[in-house]
Parts: structure tokens; C-alpha cells; sequence
């Protein structure tokens, strides 16, 4: 089980470039393609202008985007020109409506994308949508950088945050190729509910099934002390040295998690170490 065809996206010329470099390096490393879609977003409304410069505005601001596309798409070209991995770019312009819809129907043909971590400080509406396209959309596995993330990508010491979830399992799954290799891995459970069916042996299952892979995997069961989920969940990342998280993502839906809270906004809120996300 090896990841083959990678993708990465890009949709504005300033943004940080961790996640670019990381699908440069992760392609080389797994000795796959590297697919890299440039997208240009016209935020316009046109709805907003009077009727005598709709037409107008709406061209300029789309010719802006196909600029801005076009220049992505340049700077990636030149990136990649001297590198010893197959790839391709894609150049794209849509509205704010139309990038989910692309984005879920393009990424359906990767086997991991590579993004920029949503949800922060530095991250706009359009890594959001990418995101929940690419995880939710197209139902790949999301691997997630943080900004200025500047190490490699051999992934030796991993943390599985389990919840024996259908979520969960999916990301244990995308994350195989990667866990097989590493030096250690925990799965990580935190405040287990009582009466569940694991509660004689859990994370024994996945344990096992990890270790058909050719992969130990420690279990640790974490008592509630910390705010949230998330913030358990990276201070023992922190605790044991991890440089990768895998975890489902949404166990429930992003407008529950806009309003309610839940553990995927928080770890992406919150996190300076990879997530491999999965749903």
C-alpha cells in the first residue's frame, strides 16, 4: 500500500509555502506524482454593484483571478522545473460557489493532498473550503502543514488519536504507508466512554490490525484534563516527541462543529505538528 498520486493546491501567491514544499518532498520520497492545482477565487458579488458597472466589474474582477492563477501556476512551473519527480499543474479560476464543487470533484483522483493547515491564524475562507472539499467533497485523506513547517517528511514518530470511530479507522487507513515506516507510534485514546465495547482491551483491534502492517503501536489511555480534546491530544504529541497526528476528521458535521465546538477545528486551530486527516 503506497501513495501514488499526490496533490497540492494553491489559490493565492502570498500564502505560506510549507504545504507546497512538503508535497515536493513527500512525492520524491514515495516516488509519486505530483499534481499542482493553481487556483484563481473571484470573491466578487455581483449582486452587490448597481446595474450600469455589473458587467464591468464582474470582468475586471475575474480577469484579476485569471491573473492571479496564471501566477501561481508561473511560479509553481518554475519551482518544480529542475526536480527529479513526475508532475503536472492546473491552472483554474472559479467564484467562492463554485471552488467546492471543483475541488470535490478533482480531488476524487488523488490518493493524498497535501494542504495548508485551516483554521489559523494565517489561513483564509478559501483553505477552508479546500479542506472540507478535499476531506468531505472528494473523500480523500488530508495531510495537513503548518505554517513554516521546515522538517522532513520522514514521519518516524506517530500519534493515532483514536476513538474507534468510523473516522478514525479511515485515517489509521490512509495513514498505513506511513506508520508501517515510522520508529514509534501510540495510539492515543482519551477519556474512554465506560460502558463501551472496547473497554476490556482498548485500541486492542486496531493495535492488531496495525501490526499486520509490520508496525507496533503502544496504547495510552489519557484521563480528561485539558480545556478540550485538541488540546490533550498535542500536549501529549508534545509530551513524546511526535512530528505526525492522524485522526478522523468531522465525527460530526462542520456547521455542529462551527456552532458546538469539536475536536477537528481544535486540533487544526491549535496544532505546529502535521495531521493526517481522514472521513
Amino acid at each position: 500500500m503506497t501513495y501514488k498520486s499526490i496533490a497540492t493546491i494553491l489559490h493565492e501567491p502570498t500564502q505560506d509555502k510549507a504545504a507546497f514544499e512538503c508535497a515536493i518532498a513527500f512525492a520524491r520520497k514515495a516516488g509519486a506524482h505530483l499534481h499542482v492545482l493553481c487556483v484563481g477565487v473571484d470573491d466578487t458579488d455581483p449582486g452587490f454593484y448597481y446595474a450600469g458597472a455589473q458587467a464591468l466589474v464582474v470582468q475586471q474582477s475575474f480577469e484579476f483571478s485569471q491573473g492571479v492563477a496564471n501566477k501561481l501556476e508561473a511560479s509553481a512551473r518554475e519551482r518544480l522545473a529542475n526536480e527529479d519527480i513526475a508532475w503536472d499543474v492546473q491552472n483554474v479560476t472559479t467564484l467562492p460557489g463554485g471552488l467546492d464543487i471543483f475541488v470535490s470533484d478533482t480531488m476524487r483522483f488523488f490518493d493524498l493532498i497535501v494542504l495548508p493547515t485551516p483554521y489559523q491564524e494565517a489561513s483564509d475562507r478559501a483553505d477552508t473550503l479546500i479542506f472540507e472539499a478535499s476531506v468531505l467533497g472528494a473523500n480523500r485523506p488530508v495531510l495537513m502543514v503548518p505554517p513554516a513547517w521546515s522538517h522532513d517528511v520522514d514521519f518516524t514518530n506517530i500519534l493515532i488519536a483514536w476513538d474507534d470511530g468510523v473516522q478514525a479507522m479511515a485515517a489509521t487507513r490512509a495513514g498505513l504507508p506511513l506508520i508501517a515506516q515510522a520508529r514509534q507510534a501510540e495510539i492515543t485514546i482519551v477519556d474512554p466512554p465506560v460502558h463501551s465495547h472496547e473497554r476490556s482491551d482498548r485500541g486492542g483491534r486496531l493495535a492488531a490490525y496495525i501490526a499486520r502492517f509490520g508496525a507496533r503501536a503502544d496504547i495510552s489511555i489519557l484521563a480528561r484534563s485539558q480545556p478540550s480534546i485538541g488540546h490533550q491530544i498535542l500536549t501529549r504529541a508534545k509530551e513524546r516527541g511526535v512530528d505526525l497526528i492522524v485522526m478522523g476528521a468531522y465525527g460530526r458535521s462542520p456547521l455542529r462543529e462551527a456552532i458546538l465546538g469539536g475536536a477537528t477545528r481544535d486540533m487544526l486551530r491549535l496544532t505546529d505538528i502535521p495531521i493526517l486527516m481522514a472521513h
